[in-house]
């Protein structure tokens, strides 16, 4: 079945669970009815309820389908009382209108009752119509609430597959490769660096397999993380200050969620531009009272980025569903790439 088939299929089901809806509606008033009098005339109940249901079914989905979404989920609550007590009003004198000049002369003639136009009972009127408002809008909150509940369900769950995606993408064939050739390489040139440079990529191992799986880690473990990330990564560079890491303000005592920042900073050193002046890379972690600064910048080239393949920005994207899932409103990604420096900025609020 194809998603149109699909999509024509759901709206079908809907459509028959909303007329279901309403002919349960009115069989149950039509059995009130037909208990409230002792001779009940059938044709004149099922012909009135059936005229006048048709208020309640625009009064129903007006509330519903335009004012809550359009004011009371948006907190405009003076535009939603406002318009809801107009369309009430409208809807109480529709319903008269109907009931005065179609359903009393054609169902109710021969009662004799004499009506009159305007001795209406504002409150009998409003609860006759808007309680099965009511009902339609507390069917339509409790679905709204259950999808949002599916939906945090799932949101969380692809928040764990995605951490495990991102600290696998972070110890990737690649990188180790690179590092024990690095290595390799330093094991007779200079002994003591092969050395220094097991013991760092001993220690990121320890954290990615501990530590990263924690919701939160210290910030100095973060820190020292990214420390020796890059430090690994320099052994490749020829220049010792092509990357600055400078951090500023008291950063202990803070906790962070685990490898938050080692997407942007690896993305800095897979796409930064080689071949300029020091620093290539900057990375600059700033520490406020309630606030974390996150700064990385690299230098890129125009026609390299024009040739990109498609998934060059996967791991950037994931870490921004990754953020709105761990700091919801309480984060500001900023991305800008401007005179051939990319720069990125992450804010984030404890």
């Amino acid at each position: 079945m194809n998603n149109h088939s699909y999509k024509l299929q759901f709206k079908g089901s809907r459509v028959l669970i909303h007329i279901a809806f309403w002919a349960a509606y009115l069989a149950f008033f039509i059995i009130q009815s037909s208990l409230y009098y002792d001779d009940p005339k059938y044709i004149g109940i099922v012909g009135s309820l059936f005229l006048t249901m048709w208020v309640d079914i625009a009064a129903a989905y007006f509330t519903v389908y335009y004012l809550l979404p359009k004011f009371l989920f948006k907190r405009k609550y003076w535009q939603f009382a406002l318009l809801f007590l107009l369309s009430a009003a409208v809807a109480i004198l529709i319903q008269r209108v109907l009931v005065f000049y179609v359903s009393a002369p054609i169902f109710w003639q021969e009662s004799g009752k004499v009506m009159t136009f305007w001795k209406i009972n504002p409150f009998y009127s409003f609860m006759n119509i808007y309680s099965v408002v009511g009902l339609f809008a507390a069917v339509k909150l409790f679905k709204l609430y259950f999808k949002n509940q599916q939906i945090k369900t799932e949101l969380e769950n692809k928040n764990k597959s995605s951490e495990l995606a991102l600290l696998r993408s972070q110890l990737n064939p690649h990188f180790l490769f690179n590092t024990l050739n690095n290595i390799d390489s330093l094991i007779v040139s200079n002994p003591e660096k092969a050395s220094d440079a097991i013991i760092k990529l001993s220690e990121i191992m320890r954290f990615t397999l501990y530590d990263a799986d924690n919701d939160r880690v210290t910030l100095e473990k973060e820190i020292s993380f990214l420390e020796n990330f890059i430090a690994l990564q320099q052994l490749r560079l020829k220049n010792p200050f092509f990357v600055n890491f400078d951090i500023d303000g008291k950063c202990t005592g803070k906790s962070i969620a685990p490898m938050l920042f080692i997407p942007f900073v690896e993305n800095a050193f897979k796409h930064g531009l080689k071949s300029v002046v020091a620093p290539g890379i900057e990375i600059k972690l700033k520490c406020e009272d309630q606030t974390i600064i996150f700064e990385v910048s690299n230098h890129f080239s125009s026609l390299e980025d024009q040739n990109k393949d498609e998934t060059s920005g996967i791991g950037l994207v994931n870490t921004e569903k990754r953020l709105a899932l761990l700091y919801p409103e309480k984060h500001k990604l900023t991305i800008t790439k401007k005179e051939g420096i990319f720069k990125v900025v992450l804010t984030i609020h404890s």
